[in-house]
């Protein structure tokens, strides 16, 4: 790790690393990449048949933790080429990928090979799981699962690749393209098949977006082909490692409602079954305004807490700040108005409404949207471990936050309750140990805190 005097040279020649106009398209891409997440369940909700809707959210849940554990790519890909430009040419444009180490391996050729493998395990395992999950289309839903992993991996380690080469206006093309592509998609799938399927099949489809910018951008031709900072073999552990840490990610993230769907037995059509239902979509639309811009900024911290290894515990003081802040002032605003935005925007059926209003409290909104901050406080000690080089630190911080959210949602509580409880305490912990990580790193490298 680089002395102070190093890291402080570095700042000042990468200062121009993210402008205000990159700023705004980073911005601009995670508000609608929130938007569409939400926008696209509603809509999707309002398409398929009633009966299906809890099977739609448990696909949903399932697809996008997939795409969180191979999120991991995307952080080690921006620490791998960030790493490269800070080492090894840190007075060079950190725009051209010229400066990138030739001797390093690819991450977009690492990540092909790992999503392979990934999408292998799926389908092998399928028989074990998919029928509990996903009953209905269940070998076409496994099927757009794995083509899809294996597809996405590429993408976001481009898009991590693209982070740290810092060429944000390519991470929010792909940002944002890809929510973009998966409103259209279920719109236009939803108006003229109206399917479970086929709504499924468009919400996976945005993992083809990498290959159309490949054959149309040469930004993204170079995002294709840059190098990191170490070996492939390096690289792999890496980045397996990281994907272990967003395993765990996932799991509290957009697999928390798989989580609940394994622990909770109902019945298909029955109350308790239309709440867990209600229940997964507020944990997601109570998320998407803080979560989906926080990690589509990820790379962007990374970069930043590469260029403040000297001080890594003080650069954490604003960001945490600012994010309990905004997490007490939307849980505020999602007890006031949550409750009628709720069910205007859900629109449930009439042998819904009870569940759809039990899951809407004012009180459940509020502490589900303030709990989201605190989620997003983990992912962002997560990328400080991360840039610090600390990866036995980052998968231990999200190791602890996934197994204690685990074991509190096995209490014997009613639902909701249990859900909040777990929500909050697990990524705490989780939060706990990677700020205990960076002190003991900092002392240990007799650095400023």
């Amino acid at each position: 790790m680089s002395s102070p005097e190093q890291a402080a040279d570095s700042t000042a020649v990468n200062e121009r690393s993210i402008t205000r106009n990159e700023s705004m398209a980073m911005l601009g891409a995670s508000v609608l990449s929130a938007a569409s997440a939400f926008i696209s369940t509603v809509v999707a909700r309002r398409f398929i048949p009633a009966d299906d809707v809890t099977e739609f959210m448990v696909f949903w849940s399932l697809l996008f933790g997939v795409y969180g554990v191979i999120g991991g790519i995307a952080s080690e890909a921006t620490r791998a080429v960030g790493a490269a430009f800070l080492n090894r040419h840190g007075r060079e444009d950190a725009g051209s990928v010229k400066a990138v180490s030739p001797r390093g391996a690819r991450p977009a050729v690492v990540a092909l090979a790992i999503g392979a493998v990934v999408a292998v395990l799926i389908v092998g395992t399928a028989p074990l799981w998919s029928d509990k999950f996903l009953s209905s289309h269940t070998g076409l839903a496994v099927i757009a699962v794995a083509v899809a992993t294996v597809l996405y991996s590429v993408q976001v380690a481009m898009s991590g690749a693209a982070s740290g080469m810092h060429k944000w206006y390519l991470v929010a093309t792909i940002n944002g393209g890809e929510a973009t592509w998966r409103f259209i998609a279920v719109v236009i799938v939803g108006l003229i098949a109206g399917s479970l399927w086929g709504v499924e099949a468009a919400v996976a489809s945005p993992a083809l977006l990498w290959v159309i910018l490949v054959l149309c951008s040469p930004h993204a031709r170079e995002a294709f082909v840059a190098r990191g900072d170490v070996p492939a073999k390096q690289l792999t552990i890496n980045t397996l490692i990281a994907m272990g840490s967003a395993a765990a990610s996932a799991a509290l993230t957009t697999g928390f409602p798989l989580m609940m769907k394994v622990t909770e037995h109902v019945e298909k059509g029955t109350h308790p079954e239309m709440v867990l239902g209600a229940l997964i979509f507020a944990i997601s639309i109570t998320r998407s305004p803080i979560m989906i811009p926080l990690q589509a900024f990820q790379g962007v911290a990374i970069s930043l807490f590469l260029k403040q290894s000297h001080r890594p515990v003080a650069a954490m003081a604003k960001p945490v700040g600012a994010l309990l802040g905004v997490g007490l002032l939307g849980g505020v605003a999602a007890y006031l108005l949550g409750p009628w935005l709720f069910i205007l925007i859900t629109g449930p059926r009439p042998e819904e409404v009870a569940a759809y209003t039990e899951a809407s409290q004012g009180w459940v909104l509020g502490l589900l949207t303030f709990a989201s901050a605190v989620m997003a406080l983990l992912v962002l000690s997560g990328t400080a471990v991360l840039a610090m080089n600390l990866h036995k630190t980052y998968i231990l911080g999200w190791i602890v936050a996934a197994v204690v959210s685990l074991m509190l949602v096995l209490l014997p509580l009613p639902l909701i309750p249990r859900a909040i409880i777990s929500l909050f305490v697990g990524p705490l912990l989780g939060f706990a140990t990677h700020m205990a990580g960076l002190v003991l790193d900092a002392k240990k490298r007799g650095i400023s805190k």
